[in-house]
């Protein structure tokens, strides 16, 4: 008896959060998916609490046992299945709480006062369930459902058919939206590389100043390229530009002597930095 109590409860959570699928398939219902636990996941979760239920029981109240073990079972699956919709995030049980008050009030709200009534405020939805509206706020966004990136990113929503792929489309995910603009660790492992080879030829070839110029202008240590006149304004005066344009060209032709690009391997550091060394060269002229 107390078994089928647990598991009526744990299909009417999992009818709850299919969004009213009828019982009857329960094909559906012990699958489960990635942000909702499987019918089996539930029962055993509501067993635990029926476990606890038996521990903490205590006949002389006067209580029934099945009222008293609706209580800890349908806690612990409630549990269970806030877990599951926030995923690896785990939620305090009091922000759950805090939606659930906040959707009651709304569901309330336009109950009474239908669908086109203004939307009550966070400040006076937190005033009634007693919290403040950063509460409210953390609540509210914390508990949100996560969302796979193998969703579709509109309904109905497709990438359009390749050449040779035949004539259907293939859905768009949400996975095919997204962009990173971040250096690839295999990237920063070889410009790491190449920028010690860059290093090691700028200190066997070049002189301490002719250094110092090549870095200022190129930006090779804090990212930022600088002019002739600001190189000039870097050292305080005390060169004229044509002195910083001379130490350059001489730095230049050292670092694209013939020994130097090959010891060095100076042509991989501008192919992977995608520089054209025609370009590189009229700019720098």
């Amino acid at each position: 008896c107390n078994v089928r109590l647990v598991v009526s409860i744990a299909k009417r959570w999992a009818k709850k959060t299919m969004g009213g699928v009828d019982i009857s398939k329960l094909v559906s219902l012990y699958n489960g998916g990635w942000n909702r636990p499987s019918l089996d996941e539930a029962i055993q979760e509501g067993m635990v609490g029926l476990a606890r239920a038996v521990d903490r029981y205590d006949p002389t109240r006067g209580l029934k046992f099945s009222t008293y073990a609706t209580y800890w079972v349908t806690s612990y699956i409630r549990q269970c299945f806030q877990s599951e919709s926030t995923g690896c995030l785990k939620i305090p049980a009091q922000l759950h709480d805090v939606k659930k008050q906040y959707n009651t009030i709304l569901k309330l709200h336009y109950g009474m006062k239908g669908f086109e009534a203004d939307r009550p405020s966070e400040e006076e939805i937190a005033k009634e369930i007693g919290v403040k509206v950063q509460r409210l706020r953390l609540a509210l966004r914390s508990t949100q459902s996560l969302v796979s990136i193998d969703a579709p990113f509109m309904p109905g929503s497709s990438t359009g058919s390749k050449a040779g792929e035949g004539s259907g489309d293939s859905e768009l995910l949400l996975s095919d939206t997204l962009q990173c603009n971040e250096v690839t660790p295999q990237d920063q492992v070889e410009l790491a590389f190449l920028r010690q080879s860059l290093e090691n030829a700028m200190a066997a070839e070049l002189s301490p100043h002719e250094r110092d110029i090549v870095r200022l202008r190129l930006g090779l240590d804090d990212g930022v390229t600088r002019t002739v006149r600001e190189v000039v304004e870097f050292f305080g005066g005390g060169l004229s530009m044509a002195d910083v344009r001379s130490a350059e060209q001489r730095a230049l032709k050292k670092l694209r002597s013939p020994y130097a690009v090959q010891t060095y391997k100076l042509l991989a550091h501008l192919d992977f930095a995608g520089i054209d060394v025609r370009e590189a060269d009229s700019r720098m002229s």
